[in-house]
């Protein structure tokens, strides 16, 4: 017995309304030329119908309703059931063609990190519950349609399988959100209370960012990453009215989290019309690495998006030009500047003014749980 037999996917047969038929034939005495007769119907039309060649229609139910006395709707309902169970046998044919799609997506994975699975399905039928198609061959022609711009480097070995899964998920998570419409002109003037989000930490800061951005039209969610994805964020319009940031929150320092979050909303402020739905590597210092010359342009300009509006350049250079760059002046020019002085430590760091290992004890250590320990 196979997996789908083994979790009740193959339904038990059902008959052919026809049989029925028969039976009322043999209590009523009736041959199939006198039912004919009774019905208005040819004796070929019966004949089709009791060797189960030919379905009872809405009019033909009718017909029987008269000379059977039982209502249309029984005979409607025997047939639909009949219908129902011989496309899910046709269906479960077609599910050992489908186990090799399934395989190449991390399902296990997906059900440890509480992913929203269905239960009781073989892995094919789960996989095409989630992703709200009908066959893998919808699967494809949905996934081939989002027209989705990957920051593809050579230094990650990726999945398309894996990358739609995880941004399935966001998207089913951020349905359970309540949005307001979009509005730019907010999201812009929100920007300054998101900076002071990263003076607290950022698991106290999740919630009202998450509402922050909600008020202005962006489901932001976190979902946790999947291997062979290398993604740190994603960037996309669900409608014209409502658009989508998505975190893994892979970093483990607030520094990273908060340029994280403040590219994604760069892609949502300046690429609208340009390209909607952006997924993100997971490291920033791999820009010289994408294939895509579009691609590097889009990305370029998020991240200066993300490091003007979390740093001003003028406030910046007026920091370096003093040279002090001790822990106390670092939190000093932070709460100047109204941001987390770990975010100063990282600009530092990728500029190149700080070493990797110098400032970190101002950065924010963050860990993330989403999965049950096993």
């Amino acid at each position: 017995m196979d997996s789908d037999q083994k979790k009740g996917l193959v339904p038990n047969t059902v008959p052919h309304p026809g049989e029925t038929v028969l039976d009322y034939l043999e209590f009523y005495g009736w041959s199939q030329r006198d039912l004919a007769r009774r019905a208005g119907l040819t004796p070929k039309t019966i004949s089709e119908i009791c060797n189960a060649k030919a379905p009872v229609t809405p009019s033909t139910a009718l017909a029987f309703e008269k000379a059977f006395g039982r209502p249309a709707h029984l005979w409607l309902n025997l047939q639909r059931h009949f219908d129902e169970t011989e496309a899910r046998h046709q269906e479960a044919t077609r599910h050992f063609q489908w186990r090799d799609w399934a395989q190449r997506f991390p399902l296990r994975e997906m059900e440890k990190l509480h992913f929203s699975i269905p239960k009781g399905h073989s892995d094919a039928e789960a996989l095409l519950y989630f992703f709200g198609v009908a066959s893998p061959e919808s699967w494809n022609a949905v996934w081939n349609a989002s027209s989705v711009a990957y920051r593809q480097t050579q230094a990650f070995e990726t999945r398309d399988e894996s990358i739609a899964a995880w941004v399935r998920e966001a998207e089913i998570v951020a349905r359970g959100l309540e949005l307001a419409d979009f509005n730019e002109s907010k999201l812009r003037s929100s920007l300054e209370s998101l900076k002071k989000l990263t003076r607290i930490r950022a698991d106290e800061a999740a919630d009202p960012l998450q509402q922050t951005c909600a008020a202005a039209g962006v489901a932001l969610v976190l979902v946790p990453e999947l291997k062979n994805t290398g993604i740190s964020g994603c960037a996309r319009w669900l409608s014209e009215r409502r658009a989508l940031i998505a975190l893994t929150l892979r970093y483990k320092t607030d520094d990273q989290f908060w340029f994280t979050v403040f590219h994604e909303i760069g892609h949502i402020l300046l690429h609208r019309n340009k390209q909607s739905f952006i997924v993100d590597n997971a490291k920033d210092d791999l820009l010289d690495t994408v294939i895509d010359p579009e691609m590097q342009r889009l990305e370029s300009e998020a991240n200066q998006f993300a490091r003007d509006t979390l740093i001003p350049p003028s406030a910046l250079g007026g920091f370096i030009r003093n040279k002090t760059f001790t822990n106390g002046a670092i939190h000093d020019f932070a709460e100047a500047i109204g941001i987390g002085p770990g975010i100063v430590v990282g600009r530092l760091q990728h500029d190149g003014i700080l070493a990797r290992h110098q400032g970190n004890a101002l950065k924010q250590k963050l860990e993330w749980h989403f999965a049950e320990e096993t």
